[in-house]
C-alpha cells in the first residue's frame, strides 16, 4: 500500500511559518511509507477572501492584505518570493473584474474562495521541499473529484474512488492536495461548504484505502460536551465511528457533519490530534460497537422551525424533494396528518426552502437543540426528562432517533446551557475521563 495514513491540516495549523514549519516536521516523523496531505487555506484566509469579494461588489478593489499576508509568509519560511504571483495575479483580475460590473455570481464566488487553499497547498509543498521532502501540490479537481452544481454547499458525486485513486498514484512525492475544491460535471469549480476540507480528506482516505486519517486541529481532541456550556466536559479517548457522526450532525463543532459518511463502511481509523501538542493521543475513532448508554451532550445553538401544511401525500412528497434539493437535513422532523413539523440550521438552503414554501408553511419560533449521543439504554429518555425538568428545562420538544443512538430536546434558546450542564452533570460528572464504552 503506497499510502496507508492521510493527513489533514486546517488552517489553524498552517496559520503562520512557525505553524507550517511545525506540520512539515509531523510529516517528516512519520515512520514507513510518506502520506497524503489535504490542507485548508491559512487561517483567516477564507474570510478575508470573502471580504475582498464583498468589497469588489461595492467597486472596491482591495487586494493589499492578502497579498502583504502571503508574501510575509512565503519571506518567513524563505521560499522562493514568485511563488504565488500567477495566483495573486489571477485574483486580482477576478476581483478587478467583479468590482468592475458590481456584481458576483455564485460560481464566482467558488472561484475567489478557491485561491485560499490552492495558495496553500504552493507553500507546503515548497515548505516540504526545503526540507528536503519531494512533494507536490495538488489542486483536488485534478484528481476527478467531482460534485453537483450546488455553488457553496457542493455535494460530491459517486464513484469518484477509481479516479482519485489513480490520479494519486500518478503523483511524484508527497501529494498536497488542496480540500474544500472540486468541480462540476461542466467543469465550474466548486466548493463544499466550510470545513469542507474534512470531507475531501475522507474521500482521499476511502479511495486510497489508507489505514488511518490523522486530523490535526487546534483542539486536544473530541469533548463529551461544548466546554463553552458544560465547564466540566472532558476529552473522549475513543469512540464508534456512528456515535462520533451522530456528534457531528447534532452540533458538535470539531468535524464536519459530512466527513465520517465517507469511511463508515471502511476499515479507516480516524484520530483527532491537538496539532499545538503533538504528542498528546487525542481522541481515536473506529468500528467498535456503539455504547449502549450515553457518552456525550451535545446541540446546536440556533434552529429555524416550519410548520408546512400537509394537503395530501404529493405535498409530503414534495417537501422532502425540497429537502433534499436545497441540501436541508432537519435535526428534528414530525410528520402528521394535517402537517409537517421541522427544525433545521439557518443555512442558505432553509432560506430557500423557505420561500419556495411560503403559501403553506409557518415559521416558528427559533430553538436550539440538546442531544445525549448513545442514548439507546432504556429509561434514558425519561430519566432526561427529570432532570432537565429539575433543572426548571421545560423542553418544546423531544425525539428519539430511528435507531434509539440519540435522545434530542428542543427548548428556548436561553435554556441550553442550563440543560447541556444538567444531562452532563447526570450522566459524566463522577467519571474518571476514558474513551466511551463499546
Amino acid at each position: 500500500m503506497r499510502f496507508p495514513l492521510v493527513m489533514k491540516f486546517g488552517g489553524a495549523g498552517l496559520a503562520d511559518g512557525a505553524a507550517v514549519r511545525r506540520a512539515c516536521t509531523l510529516v517528516q516523523e512519520v515512520p514507513g511509507p510518506p502520506p497524503i496531505l489535504v490542507v485548508s487555506a491559512h487561517g483567516g484566509v477564507t474570510a478575508e477572501l470573502e471580504r475582498c469579494a464583498e468589497r469588489a461588489v461595492l467597486g472596491e478593489f482591495d487586494l493589499e492584505a492578502l497579498r502583504i499576508r502571503h508574501k510575509s509568509l512565503i519571506r518567513e519560511l524563505g521560499l522562493e518570493p514568485e511563488l504565488l504571483d500567477r495566483l495573486l495575479g489571477e485574483l486580482g483580475q477576478v476581483l478587478y473584474a467583479i468590482s468592475d460590473r458590481r456584481r458576483i455570481f455564485a460560481e464566482e464566488m467558488d472561484f475567489v474562495l478557491s485561491f485560499g487553499e490552492r495558495m496553500s497547498a504552493r507553500v507546503v509543498a515548497a515548505a516540504l521541499r526545503e526540507a528536503g521532502i519531494p512533494a507536490t501540490p495538488v489542486d483536488a479537481y485534478d484528481l476527478g473529484l467531482t460534485t453537483d452544481s450546488c455553488h457553496g454547499d457542493a455535494r460530491p458525486l459517486p464513484g469518484l474512488e477509481g479516479s482519485l485513486r489513480r490520479s494519486l498514484e500518478e503523483i511524484a512525492g508527497i501529494p498536497v492536495v488542496t480540500g474544500f475544491l472540486a468541480k462540476d460535471g461542466r467543469g465550474n469549480l466548486t466548493t463544499l461548504g466550510r470545513n469542507g476540507s474534512d470531507l475531501t480528506a475522507s474521500l482521499v482516505a476511502r479511495s486510497v484505502g489508507a489505514r488511518r486519517l490523522v486530523f490535526w486541529k487546534p483542539v486536544a481532541g473530541i469533548m463529551d460536551g461544548d466546554p463553552d456550556k458544560v465547564p466540566t466536559a472532558r476529552v473522549l479517548t475513543g469512540m464508534s465511528m456512528l456515535e462520533a457522526s451522530a456528534m457531528a450532525f447534532h452540533g458538535a463543532g470539531v468535524l464536519h457533519p459530512s466527513t465520517l459518511q465517507p469511511l463508515l463502511d471502511t476499515e479507516v481509523t480516524i484520530e483527532v490530534r491537538d496539532v499545538r501538542s503533538p504528542d498528546a493521543p487525542g481522541t481515536r475513532l473506529d468500528h467498535r460497537e456503539s455504547s449502549a448508554r450515553p457518552v456525550a451532550v451535545t446541540g446546536i445553538d440556533r434552529l429555524e422551525g416550519l410548520r408546512v401544511r400537509n394537503d395530501g401525500g404529493e405535498a409530503a412528497a414534495n417537501l422532502f424533494a425540497l429537502l433534499h434539493i436545497n441540501h436541508v437535513r432537519p435535526r428534528y422532523l414530525k410528520v402528521a396528518v394535517d402537517a409537517v413539523t421541522l427544525y433545521a440550521p439557518s443555512t442558505p438552503g432553509f432560506q430557500v426552502l423557505r420561500r419556495e414554501l411560503s403559501e403553506r408553511a409557518e415559521s416558528l419560533p427559533q430553538l436550539a437543540s440538546v442531544v445525549l449521543i448513545g442514548a439507546a439504554k432504556q429509561g434514558v429518555g425519561l430519566r432526561a426528562l427529570e432532570v432537565l425538568g429539575a433543572s426548571g428545562v421545560d423542553p418544546v420538544y423531544s425525539q428519539l432517533d430511528a435507531d434509539g443512538q440519540c435522545q434530542l430536546f428542543l427548548v428556548e434558546a436561553n435554556q441550553q446551557a442550563i440543560a447541556a450542564e444538567a444531562l452532563h452533570r447526570e450522566w459524566f460528572a463522577l467519571e474518571s475521563p476514558s474513551s466511551a464504552p463499546g
